[in-house]
């Protein structure tokens, strides 16, 4: 870390988030900062308590509302060379881990889960595809990007522009290559038995949806001999798994032309003798309209509805909607596994929703399980905040 120049004051009694590990100082936190006029965003900065008393060390952000994320607790200042022995340190535990075997893309590093706020990198085969979400990491973009060479050894690095980090901390989105060359083509990665193409430059997220692996393997497993529905199935994981896992017959709803088109490739490429059908359409109108029960296995997994707080009672109403649709589509004794995909939904209100749905479609669903990330999306106790990804396993 960089000499500190930065100095900031926390209001009286605002501490208590700090003492916790938290490692988000929100703006309506800060008394007074000294030291960073004229410099650029994302400078070190030692944070101390109305008493002086020093709390932590972090990167500094004036425009955004999480005015600093916090790299260190405590008096003593995080080392020279400390963010990319954290990297290294990441990917190592990712490397050694038994529940990560048999997939060539992963996630190396998620953010605070992994003690580096606003960094996410995520690996596909060969290439190493990394957001910086903060003024601190993109000050910082040469210093990660040779840590996560040197601890990967791909061959090469990209950077995805991510628009709404971008804009929270008041800088211009950024996007192109980091080492190597970019990727001309979609980048093939495998999983388990099932092969896909990832366009790393313009797909969804990084380019595939990796926080759904676990779900996907339950897929394959509960799929044999059933008629499957995956609704929202962008370039067709859910479908590719049930497909490999037996499955009657699959039908892929997506809205995204160019999407489905991959999703039909891999369909052909994964499961050749697979029965499928693809529809190009908004997945909530195909919900209302379609044939009341059809289906033994439907997936259900929509794009976050509620990235703030006050969008909840909005994203509530549209998750009801689409769930108790879904529930009317499903056949006697068939499996369901709903979303929902951001933090402000939490577990209690994901079954809430699901509940006031069962009892609208007058039918009565059974809780098999629940569903999140997989271990290479690890959540610090410290942020519960990471955590975003709920799901449901129910039975009819």
């Amino acid at each position: 870390m960089v000499p500190v120049v930065i100095e900031l004051t926390l209001k009286a009694g605002r501490e208590r988030s700090v003492l916790r590990r938290h490692p988000w100082i929100l703006s309506g936190a800060v008394a007074a900062v000294e030291g960073a006029e004229g410099q650029e965003p994302g400078g070190a900065v030692r944070v101390s308590s109305a008493t002086g008393k020093v709390l932590g060390y972090g990167h500094y952000s004036p425009a955004s509302q999480i005015r600093v994320r916090l790299l260190s607790f405590g008096a003593a200042a995080p080392g020279e060379g400390e963010l990319a022995a954290r990297v290294a340190a990441a990917v190592a535990r990712r490397a050694g881990c038994p529940l990560l075997g048999e997939t060539n893309a992963l996630r190396l590093v998620n953010a605070e889960g992994d003690g580096l706020p606003g960094l996410i990198a995520d690996r596909y085969g060969d290439v190493v595809v990394v957001k910086l979400g903060s003024a601190g990491m993109q000050r910082r973009r040469d210093e990660i990007a040779e840590a996560l060479r040197e601890a990967t050894g791909a061959a090469a690095g990209f950077e995805r522009a991510d628009a709404a980090a971008a804009r929270r901390e008041g800088l211009p989105a950024h996007q192109g290559p980091l080492w190597g060359e970019a990727p001309a083509a979609p980048v093939a990665i495998r999983e388990r038995d099932r092969e896909f193409e990832v366009d790393v430059v313009e797909g969804q997220k990084t380019g595939f949806y990796l926080d759904q692996r676990d779900a996907r393997d339950r897929v394959a497993q509960l799929a044999a001999g059933r008629r499957v529905l995956d609704l929202f199935s962008f370039t067709g994981g859910f479908a590719v798994a049930a497909a490999r896992g037996g499955a009657e017959q699959v039908t892929l709803v997506e809205s995204s032309s160019s999407a489905l088109a991959r999703a039909e490739l891999h369909m052909k490429r994964n499961a050749p003798a697979a029965s499928f059908e693809c529809h190009g359409e908004d997945a909530f109108e195909f919900a209302r309209k379609s044939e009341r029960g059809v289906y033994d296995l439907i997936i259900a997994d929509p794009p976050p509805m509620a990235r703030r707080r006050g969008d909840v009672q909005k994203a509530s109403r549209a998750y009801k909607d689409l769930f108790l649709h879904a529930i009317g589509l499903a056949a006697p004794g068939a499996r369901l596994l709903f979303f929902a995909c951001s933090h402000h939904v939490d577990a209690d209100l994901l079954r809430k929703i699901v509940f006031g749905a069962s009892v609208d479609a007058r039918r009565s669903l059974r809780v098999l399980g629940t569903l999140g990330a997989p271990v290479d999306h690890p959540v610090s106790l410290d942020h519960p905040e990471g955590e975003y990804l709920r799901g449901l396993l129910l039975e009819l």
